[in-house]
Order: C-alpha cells, then structure tokens, then sequence
C-alpha cells in the first residue's frame, strides 16, 4: 500500500474483557481511515472468523480462555499485521518471535495508542521495512522491561502450570528445583511445575534468590539454616553444589552480617 491510498484499514479486535474492546473501539474512531469491521470476545470464533474474512490489523489480547492469543495467532496462516495487548508485562516478549508490530499495556492510553498507528501506518505503508523495525522493537520493549524491573521491582511473578498463568508472590517462593526441561516451585503453601529452563526462570528473578547449585535457586529471606554443605528452608534440605560452594558461603555469611 502506498501513502495517499484512501483504502479503509479494516480492523478486528479480539479480548474477552467488553471493557477492553471498547476502549479500543473508541480510540480507533479518533483514526481517519481506520475501521473496526468485527469484535471478538473468544479467540476461537474470531480465529473461525479469520478463514473467512480478511483484516489488515488484529488487536489481540494475549490471556483469553480456551487458547491465548499467541496460540491463536500461531495456528492462523495468514497473519494479519497484529497488535498484542495484554494487562500483564510478564508477557510482554511472548508474540514478538511471530514478528508483531507492537505491545499494548492495559489500561491502554490514546497517547501511546497513537504511537501504535504510526508503527502500523510504516509496515501498511512500507511493507520493505518491517523486519527491521520489529527486530528493533524487540531490544526496545527488552530494554524498557529491564529498566522497569530495575527500578520498580515486582513483587511477583506470572507462572503458566496447566494450562493457566498463576500468580506467585516471590516472597512465598521457598525454593525452585530444575527437573529436566521443566521447573518445580516451591512455595510455602503449594508447589507449581512449569515447563521452562531454569536458567531462564532464573532470569526473572529479582536479587532474594541465589542459585546454589546446578539444579536449585533458594530464596535467601526463607533460609532457616545453612553449612558447608546443604541449605534448609521449612520444606526441604537442598544441597550445594561443589562448583557454587565458595561464593555461595561468603554471600550466606555477608546476608548474617548483613
């Protein structure tokens, strides 16, 4: 599409909140040429839909029942250029490996809203240009992340166990043991199993928690005793690992001086 074409952009949006629909309908009635042609609260019918019908710009919220809408979008096979939203920032690189043009936070702005449009009217206009710009907002939205989680650190975490995304407290969290390709978290009140590696879940983790050896993370404020050799929290004695030994001492010793 060139600029100066008067084609109207035709738009779904597909988020189980109405809410969430129509603040998005009523900032797209702000945008010249921008039409909003079907709602959806369901990621399934309005994937249905998609086999009949052709959008050039899906709003898709990423949490809905039945299938989120990262799986939705990766089971459709012709992809329209797609906006995430989503009211959780854990998510927030989830659908960028299917190359979206941009990651809406809830409760969504016309301010940034309008930013949305301008990087949906450079892939509508520019269609040479897309990879690029979205391998740029890929290190943007990484970057704004990691400075959020520096300066405002979270107090919990979002994990996917069967099937759904449970919100853990990470001070509850006790410890975390790796078991082959998944993880088990152990809190105080339940445990969770999640398939990711933990050097990965390591990552989102805020500085309470140490690795301590190749296959568990403690965290160091539920710590009720330690030796040379093994860590105990209320639940389970975990071991220390010969190659994380001497570091692991001296930062158990400084947190008692501490």
């Amino acid at each position: 599409m060139k600029q100066g074409d008067t084609k109207t952009i035709k738009c779904m949006i597909v988020d189980d909140e109405e809410m969430a629909t129509k603040v998005i309908e009523a900032h797209l009635a702000h945008i010249p040429g921008f039409e909003v042609i079907e709602i959806y609260h369901s990621a399934v019918e309005a994937f249905l839909s998609l086999d009949r019908i052709e959008v050039d710009v899906l709003f898709l919220d990423i949490q809905m029942p039945k299938i989120t809408g990262v799986e939705m979008l990766k089971m459709l096979k012709r992809k329209p250029l797609t906006v995430l939203t989503t009211a959780h920032r854990e998510y927030a690189l989830d659908g960028f490996e299917l190359e979206v043009v941009d990651y809406l936070m809830k409760p969504i702005g016309l301010n940034r809203f309008l930013k949305t449009i301008s990087r949906l009217k450079k892939h509508l206009y520019s269609p040479e240009g897309k990879i690029q710009e979205i391998h740029d907002e890929v290190d943007n939205v990484a970057l704004e992340i990691a400075e959020n989680k520096k300066n405002n650190p979270t107090k919990y975490i979002f994990v996917k166990t069967n099937r759904a995304y449970h919100k853990i407290n990470f001070n509850t969290i006790l410890h975390i043991e790796a078991i082959k390709n998944h993880i088990k978290i152990v809190t105080k009140d339940e445990t969770y199993i999640s398939l990711i590696a933990i050097s990965e879940f390591e990552k989102q983790l805020p500085e309470i928690f140490l690795r301590v050896h190749r296959s568990f993370i403690v965290n160091t404020t539920n710590i009720l005793k330690f030796d040379n050799y093994s860590i105990q929290n209320e639940k389970a004695e975990i071991p220390i690992g010969r190659t994380y030994k001497e570091n692991i001492i001296q930062v158990l010793r400084a947190l008692i001086n501490s």
